[in-house]
């Protein structure tokens, strides 16, 4: 009887191995390769999509639309659970924490993401190698989860590397809006209207200090901005060891701007100067 029960358990332990992965998602497939387009754009290795930690971004993305009226899944909230609460995982905590978080159509979300400085900076750290992917939908509303925190490569890139820039030397079809985010990291920003920011993301542990940012038009006028820096950051939990700059006023269409950046790099001054040329057609003389 023994012996029968156990070949019994050995076969069903064998079926569940043999079970078919989890369906195809086309949507995860959509996200990750938008995501790639960025990183390409910006000369950055793509990343892969991983099962384990987008089972963590589904299971949180569930929570999120099953509690998304409960006091403590509003703003900043949204990236915890709490036990108490109906869908709480282990798994679905541990993605909310590392995770950028987006409440609109997944594919466009990662667009909206990139129009930022906070949920911008981890999707392009140079040491990315996978992500997870989850998202919920009800009513037309989205909860879309995406780990960009838990799929870092061990091996941290080399200190003599360059900074990560973006938009990048010569890109072209650049927004020019800031997406707007949680924390909002220009508070002076009164209208709403702050143009697509501009980052320099330098290798973490290397100090970055006395940091200027420059931009100026087409016709060679100074554009102002907001600017904040390691040393100043918009803030320091999020921010990283990031320089950016967000124009007071949307960018105009079709129109090449000139970006120069210096700091003193390690204790050695850096320097760089590039242009980036705006989406759409150029505003009439």
């Amino acid at each position: 009887m023994l012996r029968r029960a156990l070949v019994i358990a050995a076969a069903a332990s064998l079926a569940a191995l043999a079970e078919d992965p989890p369906a195809a998602d086309p949507t995860a497939d959509k996200v990750l390769e938008k995501v790639n387009e960025w990183r390409k754009l910006a000369g950055l290795q793509p990343v892969k999509l991983d099962e384990a930690l987008s089972k963590g971004c589904r299971a949180h993305a569930e929570y999120l639309k099953t509690n998304q009226g409960h006091p403590s899944v509003q703003g900043l909230g949204a990236h915890g659970e709490d036990p108490k609460l109906p869908g709480y995982t282990p798994e679905g905590e541990k993605a909310g924490k590392s995770s950028d978080i987006s409440f609109e159509d997944p594919v466009p979300a990662v667009d909206g993401l990139m129009a930022t400085l906070f949920h911008r900076v981890p999707l392009l750290n140079p040491a990315l190698e996978k992500i997870g992917f989850g998202a919920a939908s009800e009513g037309g509303k989205w909860f879309v989860v995406l780990d960009v925190m838990n799929g870092v490569g061990k091996k941290p890139p080399a200190k003599g590397n360059p900074p990560v820039v973006f938009p990048r030397a010569k890109q072209k079809d650049v927004p020019l809006a800031f997406g707007g985010e949680m924390p909002n990291p220009i508070p002076e920003d009164k209208d709403g209207k702050a143009g697509f920011p501009i980052t320099a993301q330098f290798p973490s542990g290397i100090p970055v200090k006395e940091a200027t940012v420059g931009l100026k038009d087409a016709d060679g006028k100074p554009v102002e901005c907001w600017i904040s820096t390691p040393e100043k950051p918009a803030d320091a939990r999020y921010q990283r060891n990031t320089v950016c700059a967000f124009p007071k006023d949307l960018l105009k269409p079709g129109t090449t701007y000139t970006v120069s950046m210096a700091a003193k790099v390690g204790g050695k001054p850096w320097s760089a100067e590039w242009t980036f040329t705006t989406a759409g057609e150029p505003p009439p003389k």
